[in-house]
Order: C-alpha cells, then structure tokens, then sequence
C-alpha cells in the first residue's frame, strides 16, 4: 500500500465497527498521464476519477460519472482541473491509509485533514482551496444519492482557515526597472528571459496565457504590435505590446522562429544552450525567473511582501503600476480582464499617501471673500 505522504501526520478516525481496515490497492500515482495532460476532455477526467477510485472498493464508475459534469462545468481551465485532481487524490490517500472509503467519509475525517495540513506547514490559501474541493466533491456526490445531505452539509460546515487577501506581494516601478536591468542581453537566454519578463510587466496577463501564446498570435497593424492572449475562462483577447514589442520581436528573430506560426512563441533553451525547443514553457519556469532576476537586483523574492514572490507578482505590479499612474480602476478592469471592478480593487495596493493625493484633489477652496 501507498505511504502517506511523511509531511502529514494525520490523526485516525477509528472505523464504526473498529474492525481493522482491509488491504487495498494503491491510488494512482501522484503524476499521472492525467496531470500531464494539456487538454483534459470529459472522458478523459472520468477515466483518471474511475481509475482512482478504483482503490477504495466503491462503486467506482458510479463515483466518478458523479463528478465529472460538476468538473467539466465549474473548472473551465485545464489548470484548475489538474489542481482540483491532485487536491482530490491527497485527501482520498489519507483516507485509504485508514481503510476509508470516499462514501465513508465524515466531516470528522475533513476536520483532521485540515489541522494535519496545517501542521504540516500549508499556507492558509492552500488548505483553504483543499477545504472548497472536498466541499463541492460532496455537495456532489449527495446530488447524485451517493452520500447523505446531512453528511455534505457537515463537509460543507468545516471552517476553512482565513485568508488574507491581497497578500501576493508586487514589485514596485523601481525594483521592476531593476529586474529588467538585471537581465543580461548578450545571450539568446537572456534576450528570451527580456522579452518575457516585459510582456508581463507591460500586459499584466497571467502566466498561463503567456507561456501559451504562439508566434502567430503576434500581430501588428503597422504602428502597434500585440499579443492576442487566451485567458481565464477561454477569453480571447488582444494585448498591446507597447515598449515589450522591441525585445520580444528582438527575441523572435535571434531564436529563429520568426516563420514558425503556430509553434510556441516563448520555448525553453535547449540543454547545450545553442537554441531553443520547439515546446512550451512551463507554467513554473517565468515564476523561477523572476526570483532569479530579482537576486541579480539585490532584492530579496523570498521576503518581499513579507511572504515571498508569488505566480501573480508580475500581473499584480502591471496592474498597480497602472493605477498609480493615473489609470482609473474601470480601465485597470479591461486591462486586467477582471468580470467584476471588486476583483481589481483587491489587486491594488493601498499605501496611508493615498488619502493626502485623494485630498488635494478637492477644489472646495475659498479664494477670496466679497469686500476682503
């Protein structure tokens, strides 16, 4: 049987009957040919839950089929489907390791799940969004008559961790300018890590939808070049490129790919450094670079903010360079692609100056009085 993972030391629920828990087939492993997937379809998903649930002695393809038209729905990106897989999959391995089964399940089993995780040092965020899965995993299933309502609502009941929001940590105008100083241009390398590092700075997109745009996603109309970008939610759109349009057309030339239309436009280098491959960057990668550049700068990305450099830094300082620049909040809302203005609002970073610059932008002023 699969160990559990050593980080989680989770305290035992003893079975009703305190018989002891029967020998079972291992989950399936971690990294699945699921999670490496680029495009999950429906059947795809049920065949990865059937299999996985295969282990617990549940009526596994009943299981599965359950869930996966709620997946399919809720979580429209391929990201968000391999997370809530890997989210998933931990829980049900801890459950395996005490001979429950997923119909057995109890609020209890989610409440000590929970204190493990946090004693095993996850942030808040992430028990946070393991709590939501499992919540939705069971609303589910109690839809379909496979657990009772009254155990979904006590899932459902679990408290989850606080949050603190807004808590991604930015770069400032000055540190950005840094970072991209810092970045050497006498190496193909270093001409590719320029051209990605000012795309986001000056798009503000998020990582997945620049490490998968394609060369002929570059666009120009003879003055302007953009960038159209899939985000969140299959949305297409067009970002300009303003001055990230230099380095990246600089890039596209030195690495040769100028005709290579729909291959990808940002590729990892090749292992001798003479070129790149012809993939996809993966989504991590930007991330790893930005803490890379930003050590060149001297500024420390594992304290900055106080918790270190997140994924949505760099979409984070775009959108804050934005607004304090002069941008309002409903045109930082287009640019950031955000359905709701309270989303931007929670992007933007208020500083105690800001009720001094709101102040002298009353004109209540008296200039003189009649007879004085």
């Amino acid at each position: 049987m699969e160990s559990m993972p050593p980080r989680i030391n989770l305290p035992a629920v003893p079975l009703p009957d305190a018989a002891a828990a029967p020998s079972r087939a291992p989950l399936l492993p971690e990294r699945s040919d699921f999670l490496e997937g680029d495009a999950p379809a429906a059947a795809r998903v049920e065949a990865f839950l059937a299999h996985a649930l295969e282990a617990t002695g549940s009526d596994a393809p009943t299981t599965a089929g359950a869930l996966v038209p709620w997946i399919c729905d809720a979580l429209l990106s391929n990201h968000s489907v391999k997370a809530y897989g890997r989210d998933l999959m931990d829980f049900l391995r801890q459950m395996q390791a005490q001979g429950v089964t997923p119909l057995e399940v109890t609020a209890d089993h989610v409440r000590l799940y929970k204190r493990a995780l946090l004693e095993a040092g996850l942030t808040s965020a992430t028990v946070a969004r393991r709590l939501s899965v499992l919540r939705g995993t069971y609303r589910q299933l109690a839809a379909k008559g496979l657990v009772s309502w009254e155990t979904a609502q006590d899932i459902a009941a679990v408290k989850a961790p606080e949050v603190q929001k807004n808590s991604t940590p930015s770069l400032t105008e000055k540190q950005a300018i840094r970072l991209l100083e810092a970045i050497p241009s006498d190496t193909l390398q270093g001409i590719r890590d320029l051209a990605l590092m000012s795309v986001f700075f000056l798009t503000g997109c998020r990582v997945s939808a620049v490490v998968a745009a394609c060369v002929g996603h570059l666009e120009t109309d003879g003055v302007e070049h953009y960038l159209h970008v899939t985000e969140k939610r299959n949305k297409k759109r067009r970002k300009i490129l303003l001055d990230a349009a230099r380095p990246v057309l600089a890039y596209v030339s030195r690495a040769g790919i100028g005709e290579d239309k729909e291959g990808p436009l940002f590729r990892p280098m090749k292992p001798n450094g003479s070129g790149v491959e012809r993939r996809h960057l993966d989504r991590k990668t930007p991330w790893r670079l930005v803490k890379k550049y930003c050590r060149a700068a001297g500024i420390d990305p594992d304290r900055l903010g106080g918790r270190g450099i997140g994924i949505h830094s760099l979409r984070k300082t775009a959108i804050n360079d934005a607004i304090r620049n002069g941008a309002t909040m409903h045109e930082v809302r287009e640019f950031a692609g955000h359905a709701d203005i309270r989303t931007t609002e929670v992007y933007f970073v208020r500083k105690e100056e800001d009720a001094e610059v709101a102040a002298r932008r009353i004109h209540i002023r008296v200039t003189g009085r009649k007879g004085e």
